[in-house]
């Protein structure tokens, strides 16, 4: 991430769960990534990942813009970075996560390509995200297929491993 995108920096003394955890005293909720809550199967692996990898390290937030106002338990929302490791896709490349569809929509995460927001991803079919409006800049939609006016599609075929096909 540029340096300009980090808001918050500092230890991590806490794991909640897989997808929240504790940096220099503030509670951060993963964007776009959703882990077994307790009770669930792979609960205790996703957690452990997240300790294993961040625990006690220092780490970097850059805070998402498109959910600035937090969630309804007060955390906020945003990428996190580990030993410069980005734990929100690292959760969804070894599976201890799936990508957390609801707030596609709004999050400025949304076209990064860990958080497959797109129906070029296989792990979900919610539909294309839109394209940005049109105050945000034309390279924003430069990789979008023309032939799709009302979306935004990413054009040329998605790079898939066979991993990512059901």
């Amino acid at each position: 991430p540029s340096p300009e995108g980090i808001e918050i920096s500092g230890p991590v003394t806490y794991v909640v769960d897989g997808d929240t955890l504790d940096v220099n005293g503030i509670r951060i909720r993963l964007a776009l990534v959703d882990t077994p809550e307790i009770g669930e199967s792979g609960y205790e692996s996703a957690k452990n990942f997240v300790k294993d990898l961040c625990l006690g390290n220092n780490a970097d937030v850059d805070i998402d813009d498109g959910q600035r106002a937090g969630d309804r338990y007060g955390r906020e929302i945003g990428v996190v970075y580990c030993n410069g490791v980005n734990l929100n896709s690292e959760l969804i490349e070894k599976q201890y996560a799936r990508i957390y569809t609801d707030y596609c929509d709004v999050s400025e995460f949304a076209y990064d390509n860990w958080a497959g927001c797109s129906t070029t991803n296989p792990q979900f079919n919610t539909g294309p995200v839109p394209k940005p409006s049109d105050s945000d800049t034309q390279s924003d939609n430069s990789n979008c297929d023309s032939s799709y006016p009302d979306v935004c599609i990413p054009s040329g075929p998605p790079d898939l491993d066979c991993t990512d096909i059901p």
